[in-house]
């Protein structure tokens, strides 16, 4: 596969423009048009993820990925689709966890990855309060600090240099 330049940059544009949508319809509580918005954007996240994954370029793609999960997450749960906001929070916390200990993508988008923990889970948690789950939201945070330790851990000094 080549890289196209032109096919990232779509990708990007498409996915700010249907998200910067979204967030007007879902500020005016019109959630059903908000839903579609989200849902588009999440799809070219989706692309932008993984073209940075094939490409080995555009590490910043994981948090355009993860915003995209959390906006629709929000969305679900205005419409009191609880279940599948949290799939799609967990696929959130998931995709980062596998990014990062994933040898064969870029070491700055494994990187981006650890830095998307902190706020994957700090959405979880609020997501988990939000639900009176106290015990859950916990879960969650000792998960993501368990998970960046042992991300750090494997990282060899001179990995960070330069």
């Amino acid at each position: 596969m080549t890289y196209d330049h032109q096919n990232y940059m779509s990708y990007e544009m498409g996915w700010q423009l249907h998200s910067k949508a979204g967030n007007q319809k879902f500020q005016a509580h019109s959630y059903v048009d908000s839903l579609q918005a989200y849902r588009r954007a999440m799809a070219l996240a989706e692309l932008m993820l993984k073209t940075a994954k094939n490409e080995r370029r555009h590490p910043e793609a994981i948090h355009a990925y993860v915003i995209a999960c959390h906006n629709l997450a929000d969305n679900l749960l205005k419409i009191e689709d609880t279940q599948a906001a949290e799939v799609t929070m967990q696929q959130a916390f998931d995709q980062v966890i596998d990014v990062m200990f994933s040898h064969q993508y870029s070491q700055c988008l494994r990187m981006e990855a650890s830095k998307a923990l902190k706020m994957v889970s700090l959405k979880a948690y609020e997501f988990y309060q939000h639900l009176g789950q106290p015990k859950q939201a916990q879960a969650v945070f000792q998960k993501a600090a368990e998970q960046a330790q042992r991300f750090f851990s494997t990282l060899q000094p001179q990995s960070l240099s330069a």
